[in-house]
């Protein structure tokens, strides 16, 4: 018993200076937060916009760049639903959002993966608010904060836009610099 403390003793006194120089801390300090210049990406809505309304289902596969701090750029993935049903024509007002879940793996690699909440707006209106928290990982418990500044529909059905037989069903969009802090 002695000799399995003594030796306890001896691997924790070995290991604190590693500790001390910072060889087992967090790759990304919540305190440091971070800010990506660049965000785009793609979405894809389901079932489709059209002329009918119906609650959506968003899916945002996107890319933040020249990012400040430890993390450098990252790739995420937004999984968001429209709370009330929406039409085409929803997108040339500001009103309507959508909510739910964004994973984002940042880089260079062994930094880890934020998880947290995101709210975006469904609307082509530059300049609406994005926001959402960060809930587990690198900067764990700050706030998500941009803007939305273009999205463009991609109609590749056929007839008139927002119709049954060509829906909005897919959009590129950018955005302003995204703020983790």
């Amino acid at each position: 018993m002695r000799t399995g403390f003594a030796r306890l003793s001896i691997l924790a006194s070995l290991m604190a200076p590693l500790g001390a120089a910072g060889v087992f801390s967090a790759p990304a300090s919540a305190a440091e937060g971070t800010s990506c210049s660049g965000d785009s990406g793609a979405a894809t809505f389901s079932p489709g916009l059209t002329g009918k309304a119906q609650v959506q289902n968003i899916v945002v596969h996107g890319v933040l760049t020249v990012c400040t701090g430890t993390v450098t750029e990252a790739k995420y993935v937004a999984h968001v639903k429209t709370t009330n049903p929406v039409t085409c024509a929803t997108l040339k007002a500001t009103g309507e959002t959508a909510a739910g879940t964004i994973v984002v793996k940042w880089k260079p690699k062994g930094q880890g993966n934020s998880i947290g909440t995101l709210t975006l707006p469904v609307t082509e209106v530059p300049g609406a608010s994005i926001s959402g928290k960060v809930e587990e990982g690198p900067f764990v418990a700050l706030g998500i904060s941009g803007t939305l500044e273009s999205l463009t529909p991609t109609f590749t059905g056929t007839g008139e836009p927002c119709t049954k037989t060509n829906k909005l069903k897919k959009a590129t969009l950018t955005g302003s610099p995204v703020t983790i802090s």
